[in-house]
């Protein structure tokens, strides 16, 4: 037996098989003995949360002891990090560096035991947001005297609020004493302008510091309109879009920022100019074009820094920008080129719109082979095949003097044909069955 030990020993010291052992941690309570349910997590099983027990089963010794314990089976040799969460879902070492063991072989040495210090005495304290803007619908508060978990604050009259929708969010808890710092968010996420909020719970219940703050009020807006040539681009079944930091000061609505299906452009006048107008405060802003809920995640992918329009977004990518700070009238933006730092008026200088490029596209539908009848025979001619997402899955070219020029289907669905000649450009629509 002694020989068969050894030789599995060196075979797993040959192969690079490490032991495995069973841990058992434990969080002890019984200072405060105020948990209903506690989670261990590590680095050993990858920080996932497990429900620990006080129960006397599933490794505890002693039930209702307040002490929770949790069996973890077969962990490898290492040493790993762990903590706790308990019904709040509040990190138990907060202010303290993870608890650590070690496992060698059979061996468990380090922390598999924390004990929660006992609590400060706690006071009362009322936090309150005045909603200077009138807008918010949701507020919750974050600090660190909950180990930034969220709490709700309420704007209805009751849990502490003095009067219902005066938006004045209020939030009444006790606090333990000693030093805090807190935020705000919204349904969009964080909303505190600036530093942190800090204050001190003393003693004797007093509060210093900061238990108030003010979201400030927008300025008086102004309606700005949006525009884009799409004349080269195929816009997206689902919608083309903009998107940007602006979404949030816009008037009357709760919208948050770069949610990208929302405000849908339209091209009323069948231009291939696409307007939106929202009414929003004054400012500075970044903003994208997006084409397509589902096709254009990522909005325009132009450089548009290299060409001296955009900003930096710190994603590997770059965003328009405007500054409209000071404005008090309504504007119109120039009329931008989709993917592009040329304006439309570029763009048009060296592509000219004929409706004429084609006379006609026969036949349509077309089960295999379809004909372009091109209104100058005198001109070259350039002619790409795309799909509903824009893709270009066929290019013919033709040369001067072509009357007719004759595709072939690429593969079954609906397809757009665009047409560029040295007169202009022009599409339509091509669709092809088997």
């Amino acid at each position: 037996m002694i020989k068969n030990y050894l030789t599995i020993c060196a075979l797993a010291a040959a192969t690079g098989l490490s032991a495995q052992t069973d841990v058992t941690l434990m969080v002890n309570d019984q200072n405060n003995k105020n948990k209903t349910a506690i989670k261990v997590k590590g680095a050993f099983n990858g920080w996932a949360e497990v429900s620990a027990y006080d129960d006397g089963t599933n490794g505890d010794a002693t039930a209702n002891d307040n002490i929770w314990s949790v069996k973890f089976t077969g962990v490898a040799d290492g040493t790993y990090e762990w903590g706790a969460v308990d019904q709040t879902g509040g990190w138990l070492l907060s202010g303290r560096a993870n608890a650590k063991f070690t496992v060698a072989g059979a061996s468990v040495t380090g922390e598999t035991e924390f004990v929660i210090p006992k609590a400060k005495p706690t006071h009362p304290v009322t936090f309150t947001i005045s909603d200077l803007a009138k807008k918010e619908s949701q507020v919750s508060l974050k600090g660190s005297m909950f180990s930034w978990s969220a709490k709700p604050m309420f704007d209805d009259g009751t849990n502490g609020d003095a009067k219902a929708g005066d938006n004045i969010w209020t939030l009444k808890e006790n606090i333990e004493e000693g030093n805090w710092e807190w935020g705000i968010e919204n349904q969009c996420g964080w909303k505190l302008v600036g530093p942190n909020k800090k204050y001190t719970v003393n003693t004797d219940g007093t509060t210093t510091g900061d238990i108030s703050y003010s979201i400030p009020a927008q300025t008086t807006p102004i309606n700005v309109t949006f525009r884009v040539w799409m004349g080269d681009v195929i816009v997206n079944a689902a919608g083309l879009y903009v998107a940007g930091d602006f979404m949030d000061a816009i008037s009357g609505k709760s919208l948050c920022n770069w949610t990208k299906d929302t405000l849908r452009m339209t091209d009323a006048n069948k231009d291939d100019v696409y307007e939106l107008q929202a009414a929003f405060s004054p400012g500075s802003y970044q903003f994208k074009f997006f084409n397509g809920r589902g096709g254009d995640q990522d909005g325009e992918k132009g450089d548009f820094k290299t060409g001296g329009c955009g900003n930096d977004n710190g994603l590997g990518g770059f965003n328009r920008t405007i500054n409209l700070s000071g404005l008090t009238k309504d504007t119109v933006l120039v009329i931008f080129k989709y993917d592009s730092c040329a304006t439309y008026k570029a763009a048009m200088s060296s592509v000219k719109k004929n409706t004429k490029v084609v006379s006609a596209m026969y036949p349509n539908p077309a089960s295999s082979n379809a004909n372009i009848l091109f209104a100058d025979k005198s001109a070259s001619h350039s002619v790409e095949v795309m799909d509903l997402a824009g893709k270009v899955v066929a290019v013919y070219n033709f040369a001067e003097g072509t009357a007719t020029g004759t595709i072939s289907k690429p593969t079954s669905g609906t397809f757009l044909v665009r047409v560029n000649s040295s007169n202009g450009q022009s599409s339509s629509s091509l669709i092809i069955f088997e």
